[in-house]
């Protein structure tokens, strides 16, 4: 099968000035953090970790958390530590395994993170300035998909 010609049908030869999906991911992902970054004044870093620890329903440990986000077990040990000293997580042994450390969020870090993600609804709302809902809906919807896949590969 030639997928480049295949491809060129659905637009996506990259022979030209054809968008490049993943480019164009890349790109919206990068602009959508920086703004969220410059109203909110927090990292996407911590935002994604804080919001692993939001959506759990019990401790998480920092390897878990690691696969999660895709990053090395010693850099979400950082996060936690600067997390910790602004108590907006909690941190204790798990009492099975003395060497695994659980992690949840402390009231303080539920509470900011309530207010993020609140905040971040908001933005999204406004975000319709640009996209209509149906478009939005295709949107979320195809790259929910691509990440279901992506997700199926691991």
């Amino acid at each position: 099968m030639n997928h480049s010609r295949e491809a060129g049908r659905d637009g996506l030869d990259h022979e030209g000035g054809e968008p490049h999906l993943i480019q164009e991911i890349v790109c919206t992902y990068q602009a959508l953090a920086a703004e969220m970054t410059r109203r909110t004044g927090m990292k996407s870093s911590r935002f994604a970790l804080m919001r692993l620890l939001a959506d759990a329903d019990a401790d998480v440990g920092i390897m878990e958390l690691a696969r999660l986000l895709g990053v090395n077990a010693a850099a979400v040990t950082r996060q936690v530590q600067e997390l910790e000293s602004e108590r907006l997580v909690r941190r204790r042994a798990d009492p099975d395994d003395g060497r695994r450390t659980c992690i949840r969020l402390s009231p303080k870090g539920r509470k900011l993170m309530d207010e993020l993600l609140q905040y971040s609804h908001e933005f999204e709302l406004s975000l319709s300035s640009a996209l209509s809902t149906e478009e939005m809906v295709n949107a979320a919807t195809a790259l929910n998909k691509l990440r279901s896949f992506l997700d199926g590969l691991r």
